[in-house]
């Protein structure tokens, strides 16, 4: 079974994505559609969906101090449509306690909970080229190590609360085609796609 190991995901956000802010005021504002042809301006512009994107808005969207915030979320592929199978899908994530925090922070773990999920009681791991190895296992772990999740049922989660976030907009199938930062604090950041639609920011969070 092939696994991926996820730490944090707003730490992993952080570390993917370079946020660029051009102006410290940020305007109010509250709307949700899957398209933004006739939305422009946006406080925070997220270019990158997935797991981590996706997960960004809605916890932007969640927290009490951005909710009535305009978030623009870029999502290059189609619309997610989760499909429960019982076979156990090989593409998984491995969440830590903080990240299954945040899960529950947003609303999405009662989903993932409700469905299935697998915990972690045990790790070891070695080395390939030694037999050095390091075993995860004292007793003062009482609590889960980690919990193995499915990606798709992980994004499912996570979209089931997205699309409840009035001020969240999302583009599917948008493909960027240029980014032009502002060379003064007065100007925002602008993005124009491909079908030639351009948006403008107060914070553009970008691969």
């Amino acid at each position: 079974m092939k696994m991926v190991a996820n730490g944090d995901i707003l730490s992993i956000a952080l570390k993917r994505y370079k946020c660029f802010i051009p102006n410290g005021s940020i305007l109010a504002a509250r709307d949700y559609s899957i398209s933004a042809k006739n939305h422009e301006n946006y406080d925070i512009i997220i270019t990158g969906g997935g797991m981590v994107g996706t997960t960004l808005a809605c916890a932007l969207a969640n927290n009490r101090k951005l909710e009535c915030k305009k978030i623009l979320l870029l999502e290059s592929g189609r619309q997610f449509e989760y499909k429960f199978e019982e076979k156990y899908s090989n593409r998984v994530v491995a969440l830590n306690q903080q990240t299954r925090t945040l899960f529950s922070s947003i609303g999405a773990w009662q989903h993932i909970k409700a469905t299935r999920y697998c915990t972690v009681h045990k790790m070891q791991v070695w080395d390939a080229c030694s037999d050095a190895m390091i075993v995860f296992n004292e007793d003062y772990l009482t609590e889960e190590i980690a919990y193995i999740v499915e990606n798709d049922l992980l994004l499912h989660a996570v979209n089931k609360q997205l699309i409840d976030k009035e001020n969240v907009n999302v583009i599917y199938n948008s493909k960027v085609e240029n980014i032009k930062l502002p060379k003064t604090l007065e100007e925002n950041a602008e993005i124009q796609l491909q079908d030639g639609t351009k948006c403008k920011t107060k914070l553009l969070v970008s691969k």
